[in-house]
């Protein structure tokens, strides 16, 4: 391993975080003014596409194959649970997709299941940096079990938003319980076969700490989206 690659990945990760949350104040500004929210809806997939690549990009690099193998993995576990979920109801209760998060295979669009691999990833990097190293043989499954809490968090967070967007509806307009605890069985799940490429070596800690950024900002970006809307009234 080149020895400056860890200082390379944490400038990386320092630029594009900083980039990201330039982008996501932006962001979040073009959708609570009128005139630039079409825009915003637009932009959306490749927005996420995007902003998705450069955080996984470190971990894709560093992870090489283990890490690819996860994303692979998880990319179809999450994308047929949310098709069976989309023709059955019997996952995540009755929804279905809006056109804003774009091209969509039955029902499902191809963007929500790399959502899903970043969700994980980067609740599993938090958690892993949270959970303390005292708990020894129960560490692990412990860090499984709050990335299913976190993810469960961040969809709290993005489904107002999200509805209001059109990513998504629910039937009768109400997010239903069993939609947390499908969000809490999948990321409980994905996160066990989490190569864990992040946690353990000191060049993958700079990509764990840019992807638990990543879905930090964007909960704070769900949470201001919500708090601008209310204080206008809308």
């Amino acid at each position: 391993m080149n020895p400056t690659l860890p200082g390379a990945w944490r400038i990386y990760g320092r630029a594009v975080a900083f980039v990201l949350a330039i982008l996501f104040g932006v962001g979040a500004a073009g959708h609570v003014i009128p005139a630039t929210l079409p825009l915003m809806l637009f932009l959306t997939p490749g927005f996420g596409l995007v902003t998705g690549a450069l955080v996984a990009a470190p971990a894709v690099v560093i992870g090489k194959g283990r890490f690819l193998m996860w994303m692979a993995g998880t990319y179809l576990f999450t994308f047929w649970a949310e098709a069976a979920g989309v023709a059955t109801g019997a996952i995540f209760g009755q929804y279905e997709y809006g056109p804003t998060l774009g091209w969509a295979w039955r029902g499902v669009p191809l963007l929500i299941a790399f959502n899903w691999v970043l969700v994980v990833h980067g609740a599993f990097c938090l958690s892993g940096r949270v959970a303390p190293s005292s708990l020894g043989l129960w560490r692990k499954p412990g860090i499984a079990l709050l990335t299913g809490l976190v993810a469960v968090g961040f969809d709290f967070l993005m489904e107002p938003v999200a509805i209001r967007l059109d990513y998504w509806r629910w039937a009768g307009d109400v997010v239903p319980l069993q939609n947390y605890m499908a969000w809490f069985v999948i990321a409980v799940l994905t996160a066990i076969f989490h190569p864990q490429v992040a946690c353990t070596s000191r060049e993958m800690c700079s990509a764990g700490r840019l992807a638990g950024v990543y879905v930090g900002l964007q909960m704070v970006y769900f949470l201001a989206l919500r708090l601008m809307w209310h204080f206008q009234g809308a």
